[in-house]
């Protein structure tokens, strides 16, 4: 009888642990960057800092410098690129994903000129 509980509790446990582990991945991904933030969050210019971006999902890349990459939709990435997460990112900038060469740093450029451009 003693092992049938332990047998029983131990299932209750396990099972409780994957039911949180699959409800934070939802979470994680109801976090996720949208246009409409940075446009709101291209405001602060020249004060957008590493924090601001914290709270929404990314990948993290690069070699020697931090580089994180924030997928948006099927046509923008966000890309906040720096030396070091405390100090001022070098770049914050907002991708077409079908030129990447096309692409603004939303501190001192016009983002929703560049949504509507991109459109095009």
């Amino acid at each position: 009888m003693k092992k049938l509980l332990a047998l029983v509790l131990t299932f209750v446990s396990l099972s409780c642990l994957v039911g949180c582990s699959q409800k934070s991945e939802i979470q994680m991904s109801d976090n996720k960057l949208t246009l409409d933030k940075v446009v709101e969050l291209s405001a602060k210019g020249n004060d957008l800092s590493w924090s601001d971006f914290e709270q929404y999902q990314s990948t993290e890349t690069g070699s020697g410098l931090y580089i994180l990459i924030y997928e948006i939709d099927d046509t923008f990435d966000l890309w906040i690129g720096g030396g070091a997460l405390d100090e001022s990112p070098m770049y914050i900038r907002l991708v077409s994903k079908k030129n990447k060469d096309n692409c603004i740093d939303i501190r001192t450029e016009d983002v929703k000129e560049f949504i509507e451009s991109s459109k095009e």
